[in-house]
């Protein structure tokens, strides 16, 4: 119980003491990957982690703005919120721009009053804005679970560099390549000493510390290999979609770039969706069908590159995956030959990672 900031034995359970060196560790790593004052890493879930950071932070009746499931935003925010008292908004969006209205959204924090804004996207090519975010009168908790390492890698801006009353927060098993663990980070004292006694032993009894201790491998993994993964993600993105275009594929892209993050939109009826969906499910293919405002048209699909990144898989997997994709696309396709495909592609071997010898220092 208590974090590395407030670790006493008293009351504590038996064998405590042996943890606190592992939140020492994180605490360290997320200064260096994150910038962040305080790091907490006692939460098991990124939903977990916003359970826990609404219930520590929030009265019933306070007014929180989130970003609408329909622009990309994760849909169990708004219920979960609702369920604990508070009465939730969605943030006015710019659909051309995939970003928010700002001048709008600000407005709206004051006439509303809003307490909280919780930005949490499920779905996301290109980063907010935030820093156009007044955060004077309002506490703003950034989800990220898609994006923390492609943050810690410092190819996106970090909200914690950019506004004084946030806290970022999510789930380490996206393109942070860890375990489905959550994660909380802030520079704001005051924001900390309220959740650090609140988590546990108030709303959380248990520490999963196998997980703990994982997500501080997986940190130690990023903090060396984390520059070179992630911008390999989003260069195989790039890749990938510019290959996707030579088929017919209305990709989604803004200013000649179809993704900065590790996920790219391909966008089609409703009719269409569903077959590729079907026939991705019969050849062991994953990828998402979305029905949402965001998708131009209203349906899409969204493809996760995190994975293949891992790989490190070159350009010419990147044609035979695009090759794939175009003929599981029709209702009627060469099921041999998606096959035939399918086995030219490189062995699933893990890079961006420590050798035998070098990992084996590390335990």
């Amino acid at each position: 119980m208590g974090s590395a900031y407030d670790f006493t034995m008293e009351d504590n359970f038996v064998g405590a003491e042996y943890l606190y060196p592992y939140y020492e560790m994180i605490d360290k790593l997320g200064k260096e990957l994150f910038h962040a004052k305080y790091t907490d890493a006692r939460t098991l879930t990124g939903m977990n982690a916003a359970n826990m950071l609404v219930s520590a932070l929030c009265k019933p009746g306070d007014n929180i703005m989130i970003l609408g499931k329909q622009w990309g935003g994760h849909a169990s925010m708004k219920p979960t919120f609702e369920r604990l008292g508070a009465n939730v908004y969605d943030a006015p969006y710019i659909l051309e721009k995939y970003d928010f209205d700002y001048n709008l959204l600000n407005k709206e924090i004051k006439e509303k009053n809003i307490k909280f804004i919780n930005i949490a996207p499920s779905d996301i090519l290109f980063p907010h804005d935030f820093s156009k975010i007044d955060d004077s009168n309002c506490v703003v908790l950034f989800d990220y679970s898609q994006l923390l390492g492609i943050i810690a890698a410092g190819l996106l801006e970090n909200p914690l560099d950019k506004l004084k009353n946030c806290i970022l927060y999510g789930g380490t098993h996206k393109t942070m390549p860890g375990p489905a663990h959550g994660i909380i980070m802030t520079n704001n004292e005051k924001l900390y000493e309220k959740i650090d006694k609140e988590i546990n032993p108030k709303y959380l009894r248990n520490i999963q510390t196998h997980q703990v201790i994982s997500l501080l491998h997986t940190m130690i993994e990023m903090k060396y290999f984390g520059k070179d993964y992630q911008e390999n993600t989003i260069k195989i993105g790039n890749v990938l979609g510019n290959e996707l275009k030579k088929y017919g594929f209305n990709i989604v892209s803004r200013n000649g770039i179809y993704t900065q993050t590790h996920q790219l939109f391909l966008e089609m009826p409703k009719n269409d969706m569903e077959i590729m969906f079907n026939n991705a499910i019969k050849e062991g293919i994953t990828l998402n069908t979305k029905k949402k405002p965001l998708f131009h048209g209203g349906y899409g699909i969204r493809l996760g590159l995190q994975e293949i990144s891992r790989y490190k898989w070159n350009d010419n997997a990147l044609e035979i995956i695009a090759e794939i994709l175009y003929l599981i696309s029709h209702k009627e396709y060469d099921k041999n030959n998606v096959r035939n495909l399918i086995n030219k592609l490189p062995p699933k071997k893990i890079h961006f990672t420590f050798n035998k010898e070098e990992y084996r220092n590390i335990l």
